[in-house]
């Protein structure tokens, strides 16, 4: 906006400067063509007040560096008819009206043309004289005065100024806007659009908060739905394992514990996922490194050695119960698909990634872009080794886009894999 603004601006600045150097030219044109008509006239004038035998002898008086006059015989004067008007400009200088002849250059070439003219005028008694005048040397119109473009940059300046104010007023709306986009992916609780402005833009700011206000009211529906079936389909399954324990035959009632285990355990896992973008947890300043201290601490109670290379080195404001489900998420893959993890912490002012590396199987590169996805499992040995139900990565990937950042999964060339939880810093 401000660049086609800018450049109407500077259209039009040319086009008046154009304008102007045009009407200059045809001015100073217009004086010259006066000074040059009154020369004429003021020579005629003392040439008529004299007597006609005195006329000779007072020639070289009337002769200087601009004006030389000679008196002619009929027989030399030109037939040439003047052009423009001169004629009518030594008319209106002397009063009346005088024959005048254009006796062209008194030499040859455009060179002479544009040194001096020369004109026959016939005086009142009859005689003819050729008056000659020298142009000026400089025949080119005059530049601009410096004030004139002073006072047009100064112009210039000030319109510049406020444009720009103008359209980082009209484009501010449009940066909240962006801005509240950016916050809604984040909080749903933040704050509605204030609704000024333009027509325009306050009915962007309506449609952007109707929009808010429909997202809330549908995630709100649907931790409603969430626990109530949480709630509906933990008392069956509980009643299912009671009853199961009445089952006489050992392998029977064992197949039946097994199967109501991972049902119980998919529908965990399921809950779990349809959480992992609905919370109410506020952001907080989270120190990375106990965190992942204590998390080592459980591993470790379990059997589990995690080494842990590099340190955050300021607090990251995040959820931290998201956080710790998206890390623990990754470790517990780790170890199901590989015997060893380690964690690798890479800090920046802008950037914080946490790298958690198992020396299992790998992913196969065509199929780390869906391993992502819900409830996708991989037909390798990396999938066999465990019974998930193809949602870990797809929590950790949507606890991750809740912060601002991404999960980015890599094969290592050691072998194994590598899945980096990348977060902005703020």
């Amino acid at each position: 906006m401000v660049l086609i603004l800018l450049t109407g601006l500077l259209v039009a600045q040319g086009v008046s400067l154009w304008l102007q150097w045009g009407e200059r030219s045809a001015v100073v044109m217009q004086a010259r063509g006066q000074n040059f008509a009154d020369q004429i006239a003021r020579t005629i004038r003392l040439l008529e007040a004299m007597a006609p035998p005195q006329r000779s002898a007072t020639l070289p008086a009337l002769q200087d560096d601009e004006v030389s006059v000679a008196l002619i015989a009929d027989s030399a004067v030109s037939t040439l008819e003047p052009r423009g008007a001169i004629g009518n400009l030594i008319a209106q200088r002397l009063g009346s009206e005088r024959l005048i002849r254009h006796a062209g250059p008194t030499g040859g070439g455009r060179a002479a043309e544009s040194a001096q003219r020369s004109f026959d005028v016939r005086l009142v008694d009859g005689q003819w004289a050729r008056i000659t005048v020298a142009r000026a040397a400089d025949t080119s119109t005059p530049a601009l005065p410096v004030g004139l473009m002073l006072q047009l940059l100064l112009t210039l300046l000030i319109v510049m100024a406020v444009v720009m104010l103008a359209v980082r007023q009209a484009t501010r709306p449009l940066q909240q806007l962006a801005q509240a986009a950016d916050t809604l992916g984040h909080d749903l609780d933040a704050p509605p659009l204030p609704e000024l402005g333009s027509l325009e833009t306050r009915r962007a700011a309506q449609a952007f908060n109707r929009m808010q206000q429909r997202i809330q009211r549908l995630v709100s529906e649907r931790a409603r739905a969430l626990a109530a079936v949480s709630h509906d389909l933990r008392t069956p399954l509980t009643r299912l394992r009671l009853r199961t324990e009445l089952v006489d035959d050992a392998p029977l009632r064992e197949q039946m514990i097994a199967d109501l285990q991972a049902m119980a355990t998919m529908i965990d896992t399921t809950l779990d996922y349809l959480r992992a973008l609905q919370t109410t947890e506020v952001l907080r300043a989270i120190d990375i490194n106990a965190l992942l201290e204590s998390m080592t601490d459980d591993a470790r109670v379990l059997g589990r050695h995690i080494q842990i290379q590099g340190q955050a080195l300021t607090p990251l404001n995040g959820r931290l119960s998201a956080l710790r489900r998206a890390l623990q998420n990754l470790i517990d893959n780790a170890f199901k698909h590989g015997q060893a993890a380690s964690i690798h912490v890479d800090d920046s002012t802008t950037l914080l990634k946490i790298t958690v590396q198992d020396n299992g199987p790998g992913i196969p590169a065509q199929e780390l872009a869906r391993v992502t996805e819900p409830y996708y499992r991989l037909d390798s040995a990396r999938s066999q080794s465990g019974d998930g139900v193809g949602l870990g990565l797809s929590i950790v990937r949507d606890i991750a886009l809740m912060h601002g950042g991404e999960l980015l999964l890599a094969n290592r060339a050691e072998g194994g894999l590598a899945a980096t939880l990348s977060l902005p810093r703020r």
